[in-house]
């Protein structure tokens, strides 16, 4: 008659207990995910004999989840957008030189070439089966990125059948202020070649390719680069560059 509970109490759970609330609960996957990693530590550490390699990479690669693809894309933005450092210059004041003129006090700068060079470029797929909330989700990113990177502007290109130029956005118009244009059909060749062949766009940047994967034509890019399209779409091609499948 005692239990666990105390004096005359049932140690049977009710189906009124916390454990029945699925919110504290564990799903079927994760039961059996946290078995298998269990079970594996307790062979590994009593010694009862040896596993094979594969199958201890598949069971350890259970325990680390997916990488979202947010910072799949951060990572991409670390590894191919330069960012110049600054530099101290005399010829800018510091804005503590008015406290002490007596002492010079330069200030960190970076000249508009400087800034340029860390710019990259965007081609936004204007067709008519792009969606405008797909394309607020991709740009907000890419926006985000942007303002933590130091970018001053990003080249923007809308394409659908035909390429419009949008010049150089500021990370908050990319943000929200940005005007769709086209949505028509889908050629991000002449996109591609318009950035390719710009004069005011620097030749070591990265392209971004932000569309639903609905291309009429094969691409053929010269630069580093990657594709944006939404979670359960496919490119009709293998892409040589990455691929981040936005939700």
């Amino acid at each position: 008659m005692d239990t666990f509970r105390g004096w005359g109490k049932g140690d049977i759970l009710s189906g009124k207990s916390r454990l029945s609330d699925r919110s504290r609960g564990v799903s079927l996957d994760d039961f059996f995910r946290n078995t298998l990693l269990s079970g594996l530590e307790y062979q590994l550490d009593s010694g009862r004999g040896t596993i094979p390699a594969g199958m201890i990479q598949e069971i350890r690669a259970l325990a680390m989840p997916p990488i979202r693809w947010d910072v799949r894309l951060a990572y991409w933005f670390d590894e191919n957008i330069l960012t110049q450092e600054k530099h101290l210059s005399y010829a800018h004041p510091s804005r503590r030189q008015a406290s002490s003129p007596t002492i010079p006090r330069p200030r960190y700068i970076r000249t508009e070439t400087e800034k340029m060079a860390s710019t990259f470029g965007v081609v936004i797929d204007t067709s008519g089966s792009m969606s405008a909330e797909n394309i607020g989700k991709a740009l907000g990113s890419i926006a985000s990125y942007a303002a933590s990177k130091d970018v001053p502007a990003v080249r923007v290109i809308f394409c659908d059948a035909d390429a419009y130029d949008a010049g150089y956005l500021d990370t908050d118009q990319i943000a929200g202020r940005v005007k769709v244009v086209g949505r028509g059909g889908t050629r991000l060749q002449p996109a591609v070649n318009l950035l390719e062949n710009a004069k005011d766009f620097p030749k070591d940047s990265p392209i971004l390719l932000i569309t639903d994967g609905w291309i009429e034509d094969h691409l053929t890019i010269r630069r580093r680069h990657a594709f944006l399209p939404p979670a359960g779409r496919s490119l009709p091609f293998r892409p040589k560059g990455e691929v981040f499948f936005f939700s």
